[in-house]
């Protein structure tokens, strides 16, 4: 159950930054004036929820442990971190996907909006 729980709370989150409209102005900035890395992160639902994901799990805690004898503590600590993003990022992936495919064409219609909004807004170009 709390794994379930973690899971939505960062599908919320990245859905938050990544969809609604209160961080558009926050999507808007980091797509015109930063490099990749903060645009994309602003904007995608793969790779916002893997670093949610890893604030998450500083917070409430892991949802599981990446322990091998062999390695070293801190590399272990470092591999339960890295793969909880993974986790999260991949589970939230797939909510995200099972949302589209669910409001099909609305959500082509949503994309389009989106996209012609930018253009006037000249934060991106017709091509």
């Amino acid at each position: 159950m709390d794994l379930l729980i973690s899971v939505l709370t960062v599908y919320g989150l990245s859905a938050i930054i990544t969809i609604s409209k209160i961080f558009e102005p926050l999507r808007d900035f980091a797509e015109k004036n930063s490099p990749n890395f903060w645009k994309y992160l602003t904007s995608c639902m793969q790779c916002l929820p893997f670093w949610v994901g890893i604030f998450v799990s500083l917070i409430i805690g892991v949802p599981f442990e990446a322990m091998n004898e062999k390695l070293p503590y801190s590399l272990n600590v470092f591999l339960t971190y890295l793969l909880s993003g993974a986790l999260f990022s991949g589970t939230t992936l797939i909510i995200h996907t099972i949302f589209i495919r669910i409001k099909g064409k609305k959500w082509d219609e949503m994309q389009e909006k989106e996209r012609i909004r930018k253009i006037k807004k000249g934060i991106i170009s017709e091509n």
